[in-house]
């Protein structure tokens, strides 16, 4: 994306209900994984891997703080990002790092492969970041597998 021109997509906040559009672009994650770190083999299924991260986040939409924001273009979602606000003792941080009561965390970004590198992925972590930060939390945690280069380089 260049500086002074809009995007060419559209953001906006997502639920529950979203979470069949957001499957495909989980299992984008998950191959991109396999794909650049086939080491870590086994892989589980596609359908298994949408199945427990599906779970994780109907848990995770379900408490306040949490925030999934899906990008579009037309109506095809092209990616996303989901974040969440967790009390500190209820994570490995506490025993580690001095931090606010409460910590954020980057669950999970995903952008389809075509659309990489167009400044989606800055803006949803940007985006993520800044509704964190308005809910009050100044501590944030987000992993990533050292194998996955486009991550790596984003974050």
């Amino acid at each position: 994306m260049m500086i002074g021109v809009s995007a060419p997509w559209q953001l906006r906040t997502g639920g529950a209900d979203d979470l069949d559009i957001v499957g495909p672009l989980w299992v984008a994650v998950h191959h991109q994984h396999a794909q650049t770190m086939p080491e870590l083999s086994p892989y589980v299924s596609d359908d298994q891997t949408w199945q427990v991260r599906r779970t994780l986040y109907e848990d995770l939409l379900a408490k306040p703080g949490t925030l999934l924001l899906l990008a579009s273009i037309d109506d095809r979602v092209i990616g996303y990002g989901l974040a969440h606000i967790m009390a500190v003792e209820e994570t490995w941080v506490a025993d580690t790092w001095v931090t606010g009561k409460r910590v954020g965390e980057i669950e999970s970004l995903s952008v389809l492969p075509e659309f990489r590198g167009s400044g989606l992925g800055t803006h949803l972590l940007t985006q993520l970041e800044d509704h964190l930060r308005a809910a009050g939390v100044d501590d944030l945690v987000l992993g990533v597998l050292p194998g996955n280069r486009d991550a790596l380089r984003l974050y």
